[in-house]
């Protein structure tokens, strides 16, 4: 006959999620992960706050355009499409992901004299997500 596993530790799992804040790439998940990490803060998360003040801080010193941070706003502050931010704003869809794109290495480049490495967020596994909100 066979075996069967079972997993007595599932509704404990979480992982870790690792945003390299120095280099763009990072910085665009952070900024598309920023409204999870904002919800941590209710749940007792003091290190997502922190996370959450860097952020700003660096998006006031990085000397964004008006363009680059209407564009941030639009897809990362409101959620969304690149192309319906495109819509809003009166120009091209790549224009925006440009916008997006330059916005994002000159938040890097902050983080970067910051001398930040990478910041690590905990988040529970989907069922356990799931459970909070019922």
């Amino acid at each position: 006959m066979g075996a069967v596993k079972v997993d007595t530790e599932k509704q404990a799992r979480a992982y870790e999620v690792k945003y390299a804040l120095n280099d763009a790439a990072g910085v665009k998940a952070l900024l598309r992960d920023r409204h999870r990490i904002g919800e941590r803060r209710y749940k007792g998360d003091t290190a997502a706050s922190d996370i959450l003040i860097d952020l700003h801080s660096a998006i006031y010193n990085a000397g964004l355009t008006d363009r680059q941070a209407e564009a941030i706003a639009w897809v990362y502050g409101r959620d969304l499409t690149q192309a319906k931010a495109a819509e809003i704003m009166g120009i091209a869809q790549k224009n925006v992901s440009e916008a997006i794109d330059r916005a994002a290495e000159a938040i890097a480049a902050v983080f970067a004299r910051w001398e930040y490495g990478e910041v690590s967020v905990e988040y529970a596994d989907a069922e356990e997500i799931e459970e909070e909100a019922v």
